[in-house]
């Protein structure tokens, strides 16, 4: 009866039926119609010659090759390793999706390297996977044994080294609840192939949801906490800060309007997150400078204070370097409640400033500069 099944499936996977929709053997009242439907027209499941399905069939391995590896997207993967098994050779109809598997470690041979194409899979062993392919570390161990305890009558006959995983696959809503046996975990029992369906549906759901919060996460802007800032423009994910802002740096090493030359060169990075009050990040504390020194005034006397002009450069993600141009000067400034507040020039004249390491030095714009809010890098 196996040998007749291959041969079918080989007849099936080499012609347009592959593709073909609404199975003579699942009815729309069938009970993994859905995932069944939905997962075939996505070229993800393998029927049989004359549209069926034969859902309540048992999985072999080989059909759980090709069926899992295309769940997961991995078609095209590239296996660079020389299989070879003792029952399957490259003529095999899944030959191409076995090794993909096998590299995956999704299944793999026994010790005396036979791959048994027409042994039937486990629920124990697509649950296994599930829960390693996903992320579940967040679920506690105790969590999980308590919702698998609620939901099957057969607990006490699933092992203590399964419990964990089980339990996780509960939680995340992944084992098919098949009418009549929705309380039966039946962990050793051979997979359908509609509950394979239910199963991998369940899955690509999980995955589709972690890759939309992935994305969503890559371009939403980052939140924290830091200095909020006063007087910015923002227009979708770029704000502009105008001439005149004045930012909070820290300097590497150490600079004065007494001692440093113009041409001097520096390191810096932001003392803090600048940000809105939503606390969203403006620009990050992580955004590292470096500084060219273009011109110095020293203190004299009682006219003027130290100052200095320089231009701060930060590397963007396309290898070039931003250029701000920036002014220093001796001015009373603190930081307090979060917010940047710069007090007056002091009463006398005569003040250098200097900034060692380590030290927060505020500087004034001299142009204005766009910074990208989701991607942290200053544009221009």
């Amino acid at each position: 009866m196996k040998n007749l099944l291959k041969t079918l499936v080989i007849l099936l996977f080499l012609s347009n039926s592959a593709l073909a929709l609404d199975y003579v053997d699942v009815p729309f009242d069938y009970w993994a119609y859905v995932p069944i439907d939905k997962l075939t027209k996505e070229d993800v499941l393998i029927g049989y010659p004359n549209n069926e399905y034969l859902p309540d069939q048992y999985v072999t391995r080989a059909e759980y090759a090709v069926m899992i590896v295309k769940a997961i997207e991995q078609q095209n993967l590239q296996v660079n390793k020389i299989y070879s098994f003792e029952d399957v050779d490259y003529n095999h109809w899944a030959w191409d999706y076995i090794t993909k598997c096998v590299e995956l470690n999704i299944l793999k041979p026994s010790e005396d390297n036979y791959f048994n194409p027409d042994d039937y899979v486990t629920r124990c062993e697509i649950i296994t996977f599930l829960v390693n392919i996903l992320k579940s570390e967040d679920i506690q161990k105790q969590d999980a044994i308590l919702a698998l305890n609620k939901a099957y009558k057969d607990f006490d006959d699933i092992p203590y080294w399964f419990r964990e995983t089980a339990g996780k696959a509960e939680v995340l809503n992944l084992i098919p609840k098949e009418p009549g046996k929705s309380d039966i975990l039946n962990y050793d029992g051979y997979l359908t192939r509609a509950q394979l369906a239910v199963f991998l549906a369940n899955l690509r759901r999980e995955l589709d949801a972690y890759k939309e919060a992935k994305i969503k996460e890559m371009t939403s802007p980052k939140m924290g906490d830091g200095i909020i800032a006063e007087n910015f423009y923002l227009d979708d994910d770029v704000v502009t800060f105008p001439m005149q802002t004045v930012l909070p740096i820290m300097i590497i090493g150490q600079i004065s309007s007494k001692n440093t030359q113009a041409g001097d060169m520096f390191q810096a990075k932001l003392a803090d997150n600048i940000i809105d009050e939503e606390h969203h990040i403006l620009l990050s504390k992580d955004i590292k400078f470096v500084g060219k020194v273009l011109d110095t005034t020293k203190a004299m006397g009682l006219i003027r204070n130290g100052e200095m002009i320089f231009e701060l450069s930060a590397a963007k993600k396309d290898g070039n370097f931003t250029r701000i141009l920036a002014v220093a000067e001796y001015e009373a400034i603190m930081v307090e409640a979060n917010k940047v507040l710069k007090a007056a020039k002091v009463i006398f004249k005569g003040r250098n400033f200097i900034a060692k390491d380590g030290q927060i030095l505020y500087i004034k714009l001299y142009r204005p500069i766009r910074a990208n809010i989701v991607t942290g890098e200053i544009l221009d």
